[in-house]
């Protein structure tokens, strides 16, 4: 196999050599000749030939296909227009017969973006636009939403099965947590700070079940 030169949860710097050979040049990384290196301060990523980097911090950049949460902030004839946050409006067109035509204003939706370009960001409204109907809603900075989610959606799962929320994740940085009670949800909010703050440490995981594991002795789940 073709070299690699970065371990796992390991920071990597712009310029830095990160791999030799016959591989896809993915997000936040370059190339010249056969060699991938880093363009940006980040976690480097290997996944099925692609080598990418996850950005430590930065501005949420909008994409197609993201998953978004976002706010309805005004309603015309045929367009609803949504706040994605961090400064970025997106457009959801509305068909002449739908239930999207039932939102109203300071709704939360989330939805998948169709096009992100020079004519601005369009929502998708034949996948999956669904009203939040309910819910402690937060922000973190988007590019700790990957942690979040964890390896196969491992911690995603680990907070939904501790505390019995449901979460929705934006990709724009927007959370939704839905619990059974108020103490649920902070728990949950808790343990997403943590995790946004402490993304780039090991033993992250155990830290957060020691923390809900406290938090079920203090008020039970």
């Amino acid at each position: 196999m073709s070299p690699i030169y970065f371990n796992e949860k390991e920071i990597v710097l712009p310029g830095q050599l990160l791999a030799e050979g016959k591989f896809i040049s993915g997000e936040g990384t370059y190339t010249i000749g056969d060699k991938v290196y880093s363009s940006q301060i980040g976690f480097a990523k290997y996944k099925d030939g692609e080598i990418s980097i996850i950005p430590l911090k930065g501005p949420y950049i909008p994409k197609k296909d993201d998953v978004v949460i976002g706010i309805v902030i005004d309603i015309k004839p045929n367009v609803i227009d949504i706040d994605l946050g961090s400064g970025f409006r997106a457009i959801l067109k509305v068909p002449k017969f739908s239930e999207i035509k039932n939102l109203r204003i300071g709704d939360v939706i989330i939805g998948k973006i169709m096009y992100s370009g020079l004519k601005g960001i369009i929502l998708n409204h034949e996948e999956g636009i669904k009203k939040i109907d309910k819910g402690l809603i937060i922000k973190i900075i988007s590019t700790k939403i990957p942690r979040i989610i964890g390896r196969k959606g491992s911690m995603i799962n680990l907070l939904k099965k501790e505390t019995g929320c449901e979460i929705f994740i934006g990709r724009n940085g927007l959370i939704v947590i839905n619990g059974p009670s108020p103490n649920n949800e902070f728990a949950v909010a808790s343990a997403i700070r943590m995790i946004e703050k402490e993304a780039h440490t090991s033993g992250l995981t155990d830290r957060i079940n020691n923390l809900l594991k406290k938090w079920s002795e203090k008020y039970g789940k």
